[in-house]
This record gives structure tokens, sequence and C-alpha cells, in this order.
């Protein structure tokens, strides 16, 4: 049983299904949630879904993004990254952007064609008990209430996870103090900004900002101030105030899509109690400056269901499971965690002479081959996933 039919369940849906396991979803919405939040797929996580066979769907909804820049507000490009260096490390050297929904979209497609697959919309998991033999878990749909047993559950249902509140697994972390907007815009700003990269972190010790490039859309994300709420955020004048400070046009901006969002940095204390296991939001959330938090997801669900096939063919025991939990939450913890809190510094970085020193480091590493392929196996996770595949 799977809890949540984002990306990480419903990856986690079709690894399972495409090994014959049968699989139940539930999912809390009338249908797939239409997410913009997660847009970035890593080279790793794309040699992942081409596994599954859906990464060429994929890519055809997307932009393929070979390179990524980190800018400053007033001198511009600092450091360009070429993910051209990693053609020996993966079949995908590069990123693409695409909106998060369009992958449970195309997985959607396929899983409801499945005889292995069973999805129930408007049913949301409420909580779940466990024994020795099976999980069962309760559900809220517009029938009433309703318990359903299987093997095991996966959750997968975000970082509100009523599975995890419901054994107990404590969530510590912190949670910023200002809130983050973004907002979609079909605006080219690549005609106003000379040699823009689909991908740019714009330094600024004053007023940072992200550019994201989806297909037809460009999206600006902004930390607001710590006094603001999500009311004043979305107005919209302060809105246009702050696309105009961005970059001043004639004329107010066309704002396809805006949200404001509390940004929180936390990690289970474990992904695994018996039969029931976290992925994704329910297990680890993340700042979204490097595009590390779908990724990490789509990269547990792939770790967490070679395991429950293992298992389940009586090829290990139950306690392979454990590996799970050993494998994935460390990584989290000493890769995600950390390099999203860095990216964060690095952009928001105040002192003249600390901005000065990282800016030259980038430039160098950026401009020596051997140092950007060591930068950008960090930054793209798959160094955290070679680390992975040690721990045992």
């Amino acid at each position: 049983m799977i809890a949540g039919a984002g990306p990480v369940g419903c990856v986690a849906a079709l690894n399972l299904a495409r090994n014959g396991i049968p699989v139940t979803i539930f999912e809390a919405g009338e249908t797939l949630e239409l997410d913009l939040r997660a847009s970035t797929f890593h080279p790793p996580t794309l040699d992942m879904l081409d596994g599954l066979g859906v990464v060429d769907a994929l890519i055809g909804q997307g932009i393929i993004c070979p390179i990524w820049q980190f800018r400053d507000s007033t001198e511009g490009i600092v450091a360009e990254w070429d993910l051209g260096v990693l053609k020996d490390d993966t079949g995908h050297p590069y990123r693409v952007q695409a909106e998060q929904f369009k992958l449970t979209q195309i997985i959607m497609d396929v899983l409801l064609s499945m005889q292995e697959v069973e999805v129930r919309f408007e049913t949301r998991v409420t909580g779940a008990t466990q024994n020795a033999d099976g999980v069962t878990v309760s559900l809220e749909s517009p029938a009433g209430p309703e318990n359903v047993s299987g093997a095991y559950l996966i959750a997968a249902d975000g970082a509100s996870s009523a599975v995890r509140k419901s054994q107990g697994i404590g969530y510590p972390g912190l949670t910023f103090p200002e809130m983050w907007l973004v907002a979609s815009t079909p605006f080219d700003f690549s005609r106003h900004f000379d040699n823009l990269a689909p991908i740019a972190y714009i330094s600024d010790p004053g007023d940072w900002f992200v550019f994201v490039s989806v297909p037809g859309l460009w999206r600006v994300m902004v930390p607001a101030a710590p006094e603001d709420t999500e009311e004043s955020i979305l107005d919209e004048e302060r809105l246009q105030a702050h696309m105009q400070r961005i970059c001043a046009k004639d004329g107010a901006y066309e704002i396809r899509h805006r949200t404001a969002y509390v940004v929180h940095q936390r990690v289970a204390e474990t992904y695994v109690k018996g039969r029931i296991f976290l992925a994704g939001d329910s297990a680890h959330i993340n700042n979204p400056l490097g595009g590390m938090g779908m990724n990490g997801g789509i990269h547990d669900a792939m770790n967490l269901c070679g395991k429950i096939v293992g298992v389940w063919r009586g090829e290990a025991d139950a306690e392979l499971f454990d590996l799970y939990d050993r494998q994935r939450r460390p990584i989290a913890v000493e890769y995600v965690q950390k390099a999203t809190l860095a990216n964060k510094a690095n952009l928001e970085e105040t002192d003249p002479e600390t901005r000065r020193q990282r800016h030259d480091e980038m430039s160098r590493t950026a401009a020596d081959p051997g140092a950007a392929r060591q930068f950008l196996l960090q930054s793209s996770m798959i160094k955290g996933l070679q680390r992975a595949a040690t721990l045992t």
C-alpha cells in the first residue's frame, strides 16, 4: 500500500508493479495534484526514470538544460556549470526542467493500465497500525471511514505525513523565519539578461532570487521578509514590485501562478518502523535551492523498492529493510541538508570580502574540468548515491 500519489508514490508504485507486486495507492485528492513546486530532474534521477521506461516522455515535456549558472546581481555570471563533464558518470549529463506533475501524469497513465495496480482517489490515509503479519491503514473517503490491510505501507504522504505521526516518529529540524515566494510568468527574462541559462541562482546581499525556466514559463523564487504574511506576499502590488526590482519593464507582469510557502529543513528520526516505510517529504524536507527534495524522494523510492522486491521474492529477509534507513537517512543529513543550507548561505552572504572569496573560488572551480566534475557529482546527487551504495 502507498499513501500519496505524488512523484515519490507514483515512482514506487511503478517500480513495484513492474516487478509483479500488487499495489494500492491512496490519494487524498480528486485527481493528481498540479503541484508546481519541484521542476528540476537531476542526471541520476533521469537514469532511474529511464530504467522505468518513462524518461523519454518526461524529456519530451521538458527543457534539457546542460548548463546552469551562479550569478551576481551586479557582476553577472560568476560560474557557469557544464553538466557535460559528467558524460562518463551518467546516461543523462544534463538537468531536465519540467513541472513535477508532468511526471506523475505520465506514470499514472501507465499505472492505470496495469492489472497489478489499484488507484483510489479521494481517499486519505489518516493513520496506520501494524503487527507481525501486515499493516492496516485508516482511510477517509466520501463513502466514510474504512480500514484496509496489506503487507507493507510506503508513506509518501508529504511533510505533514499522517502515517509518520501515527507511528510516533519524530521529525526534528528547523523552520526558516521567512516565507518564500514563487511566481511564474511567460515573460522571457533571457532577452533581458546577457547569456542567461534556464537555471540561474542570482546572489545579492539584500534581495537574492532564482530563475528557473520550464516550457512556456519562467519561474522566479525570492525570499520574503520574516514579518511578511502569505497575504502580503501574494498581494498584487507587492508582487509586481518584486518582479520590477528583478527586471524593470514597461507595464505589469502577467503572472500565471503564484504561491507563498514556509520552508523547513527536517529529517525523520527513522525511515523504517516494522512494515511501514517513509519516503520523500514524509522522511525529509529541505529548502529548494539545488532541486534536491523531489529527486531525493525518488531516490528513496528506488532504493526502498529494490529491497521490497528482494524480500517479497524470498531472496532476502526483512532485516534488509533496515539497510534502507542506513543508506538513505545519512544521505539526507550529510549531503542534501548540508548542500541546500550552503546554497542559501552563498546567495544571501552580506560580507563583501566573504562574498568575493566565495565567488572567486566558485569561478576557479567551474573553469577547471576536473574540479567542476567533482562539484557537479556532488550537486547532481551522484556522489550521495555512490556513498549510499557503500553503506551496509
